[in-house]
C-alpha cells in the first residue's frame, strides 16, 4: 500500500464522527492526574497495598499513537485501527481491572483454542434441515457502548464481587474512566473514541467477552430455536441452526443493541471456513475438519535461510506438522504429508529434514531439541525452581556457546536468542513519532556550547522534566551571579555539588546548549539505566561526568569496553590514514 493511499484511508476512518471525535489539545496530563487520584483513593481505602499503588500510578504517560493494519482478506484493503495503549495514563489500571474481570468470567460459549474446538466439533452430527453458519460482529471493540458495559457488570456483580474488595460504585467509576481514556494522536491531531475501547487496550478483549456472553444468553432465551452448536471466539460465532430460520436468528441478534450488528456466512457445498479450519459436512451429517489458510495468505513462515538458531527452525517444522495433523481429521496421512511438505518447502526447508520429522512415529512437546537434534532430559534434585527468561541477540557460533555455558551454571535461567534484524526494519514508520523530550527511561547527552565536552545523564521520568531540572539549576546559578555573588562564594560553591554539569559551568564559566540534547540509549527496564549510563560515561572521552559515576561498573565489562574502544580507535585511525594517502602511495 502506498503512503498516500494509507493516509487517505486513515483520514476516512478518523472522519467517521460516529466513532471518533476531534479534540483540541493533548489530554494526557489531565488523565494522568485523574488516574493517580483514583489509585490514591484505592490506597487510602486500603483496597490495594503500596506496591500495587506504585505500579498503577504513572508520571511518564504519553499520548498513544494510532496506526492502521490493512485487512488483506477484504476488498479495497480497509484498515483495522490499532491504538497501542502501553503509554496511556490508564494502561496499568486497565490491566488491574482486566485481571479482576478475567477471574470472574467463565463464558460457557468460549472456544479456548483451535485444538479444543476441533475435538468438540468432530463429535457433532448436524440434524436434518440444519446448516453451519458463522456470525461476525462489525467492529466490536469500537462499538461497545459504555452504558451496556455498566449494565452487564451490574447484572453479574455477584460473580465479580468475590474477586475484589472494591464496591460496585467505585468499580463502575474505574471501568468508565478506563473506557473514557480511549484517545490517541494522528498526524499531530488528537482524537477520542466515542464508544467502546480501542484494539490495544487491555480491557478490550475482556469487555467484549463480557458483553458477548450476556448477549448470547439473552438471544437464546428469546427464541425457541434449538442451537445444535453455539460457540464463539472473541466476536466470531459458529452456529448450527435450522436453514429456514437463519434470517430470524440474524434479526434477533441484530435487535439486541443498535451498536452491535452481525454479518453472516453460511456453508457452501457443505464447507464453512472457521478459525484456521474448514468445517466439512460428511454424507452422514457428521463434521470433519481440514487445516485452512485464507486465499490471500502468503504461506510465509520462518525461512530456513534466515539468521535464526537452528532450534527455532526445527520448532517451526514441528509446529506446522502438529497443526496440520491435529486440525485435519478429513485428510488421510498422504494428504497431510503433501500439505506439510509444500508449506515448508515454500520456505526453503530441505526435503530430507522435513522427511526426517514426518517419519517420526511419535514425539512430545516436552522434549528439548538442540541444534544437532538430540533430545535431552534434565534431572534435578529437590523442588523445581521458578524459570527466569532472558534474551540475547543471536550471533552464529557465539550465542549458542554462551547459552550452553549459562545453562550449566544457571539451570533455572532460560536464554532465548533473538534476531537483531526484525520486520520493523523493512517498513515505513506509520505511527506518529514521539517527541524526543517525551521519552523516558533514557540515557541522554548534552553538548557544552563553549568547548568539546559533554554531559551524560539518565532519567526514568520524561526527558523534558529532567531537562527542566537542569534549566532550573542553571537559573539558580544565573540569579546568584546577577545578585552580586561570584564563583568563589559559598552559595555558588554549594550549587556546584548538585551535578557535574553545574560543576563544569561554574569551574569554566561555560554554558550547555540544551537544544543539542540527544538520546544515546534507552530501555524499558528501569533498573538497567544506571548500567547503561556508566557504560556511556566510560565510553565517551569527552564526558565531564565524575569518575565516581563509573565506580560500580564491573571490571570485566569495563575492560571489554576499553578493548572495544581500542579496536574502534585503531580501525578509525587506519581508515583515516588510508583516506589521506596519495593515490600513488603504496598501502
Amino acid at each position: 500500500m502506498w503512503t498516500d493511499d494509507y493516509e487517505q484511508k486513515m483520514q476516512e476512518l478518523l472522519n467517521d464522527d460516529k466513532t471518533y471525535r476531534r479534540i483540541r489539545s493533548d489530554p494526557t496530563n489531565r488523565y494522568q492526574i485523574a488516574n493517580n487520584n483514583i489509585v490514591q483513593r484505592l490506597l487510602n481505602l486500603k483496597l490495594i497495598d503500596y506496591r500495587t499503588a506504585a505500579t498503577l500510578k504513572t508520571t511518564t504517560a504519553t499520548t498513544p499513537r494510532i496506526y492502521g493494519l490493512p485487512k488483506a482478506h477484504k476488498p479495497s484493503l480497509p484498515l483495522r485501527p490499532v491504538v497501542p495503549g502501553m503509554t496511556s495514563p490508564s494502561y496499568e489500571l486497565s490491566k488491574y481491572v482486566c485481571r479482576i474481570l478475567q477471574a470472574s468470567l467463565d463464558n460457557k460459549y468460549n472456544i479456548r483454542d483451535s485444538y479444543s474446538f476441533c475435538q468438540y466439533i468432530n463429535t457433532i452430527t448436524i440434524p436434518s434441515g440444519y446448516v453451519m453458519v458463522s456470525f461476525d460482529v462489525v467492529s466490536l471493540f469500537t462499538n461497545i457502548p459504555k452504558q451496556l458495559v455498566i449494565h452487564d457488570i451490574i447484572q453479574i456483580w455477584d460473580t465479580i464481587k468475590p474477586n475484589t474488595e472494591i464496591n460496585l460504585d467505585l468499580f463502575l467509576e474505574i471501568v468508565s474512566f478506563c473506557m473514557d481514556t480511549s484517545y490517541f494522536v494522528f498526524r499531530n491531531q488528537f482524537y477520542e473514541q466515542i464508544e467502546g475501547t480501542a484494539m490495544g487496550n487491555p480491557l478490550s478483549p475482556v469487555l467484549a467477552d463480557l458483553v458477548m456472553g450476556i448477549l448470547l444468553d439473552t438471544v437464546t432465551s428469546k427464541t425457541d430455536i434449538v442451537f445444535t452448536v453455539l460457540r464463539k471466539y472473541v466476536d466470531d460465532l459458529m452456529l448450527v441452526i435450522p436453514a429456514d430460520r437463519l434470517q430470524q436468528v440474524l434479526d434477533i441478534f441484530n435487535s439486541y443493541h443498535p451498536s452491535i450488528q452481525f454479518t453472516f456466512e453460511v456453508e457452501t457445498d457443505g464447507r464453512l471456513p472457521y478459525l484456521d479450519m474448514t468445517l466439512v459436512r460428511q454424507e452422514d451429517d457428521t463434521i470433519r475438519t481440514e487445516w485452512y489458510m485464507k486465499a490471500i495468505a502468503s504461506g510465509r513462515l520462518l525461512n530456513f535461510s534466515s539468521l535464526h538458531p537452528l532450534t527455532q527452525k526445527i520448532n517451526t517444522i514441528k509446529n506446522v506438522i502438529d497443526r496440520v495433523n491435529r486440525l485435519s481429521t478429513n485428510w488421510d496421512e498422504e494428504k497431510k504429508r503433501e500439505v506439510i511438505a509444500q508449506i515448508l518447502q515454500t520456505n526453503d526447508y530441505p526435503r530430507n529434514l522435513i522427511n526426517r520429522f514426518l517419519n517420526r512415529t511419535h514425539w512430545t512437546s516436552t522434549h528439548a531439541i538442540t541444534a544437532d537434534d538430540h533430545t535431552t532430559e534434565e534431572h534435578t534434585i529437590g523442588p523445581p525452581q521458578a524459570k527466569i527468561y532472558r534474551s540475547l541477540p543471536y550471533i552464529p557460533s557465539l550465542t549458542p556457546k554462551i547459552i550452553q555455558i549459562l545453562r550449566h551454571d544457571y539451570p533455572s535461567v532460560i536464554i532465548c536468542p533473538r534476531s537483531v534484524h526484525t520486520i520493523r526494519d523493512l517498513y515505513t514508520r506509520i505511527k506518529d513519532p514521539i517527541p524526543m523530550d517525551h521519552h523516558h527511561n533514557v540515557v541522554y547527552r548534552i553538548q557544552c556550547g563553549n568547548c568539546d565536552k559533554c554531559y551524560i545523564g539518565m532519567t526514568g521520568n520524561l526527558l523534558k522534566k529532567r531537562l527542566s531540572g537542569h534549566r532550573s539549576n542553571l537559573n539558580q546559578l544565573e540569579n546568584l551571579l546577577e545578585s552580586g555573588h561570584t564563583y568563589a562564594d559559598e552559595p555558588v560553591r554549594a550549587l556546584r555539588e548538585k551535578t557535574a554539569l553545574l560543576a563544569h559551568c561554574i569551574d569554566h564559566d561555560h554554558r550547555f546548549i540544551y537544544e543539542t540534547t540527544r538520546i544515546v540509549d534507552r530501555t524499558y527496564k528501569r533498573n538497567i539505566l544506571p548500567i547503561l549510563e556508566m557504560i556511556h560515561i566510560s565510553n565517551d572521552n569527552d564526558s565531564i561526568n565524575k569518575r565516581t559515576d563509573t565506580d560500580r561498573l564491573s571490571s570485566t565489562l569495563s575492560g571489554l569496553i576499553h578493548r572495544i574502544n581500542t579496536v574502534m580507535t585503531k580501525n578509525t585511525n587506519g581508515q583515516n590514514n588510508r583516506n589521506t594517502n596519495h593515490p600513488s602511495d603504496p598501502t
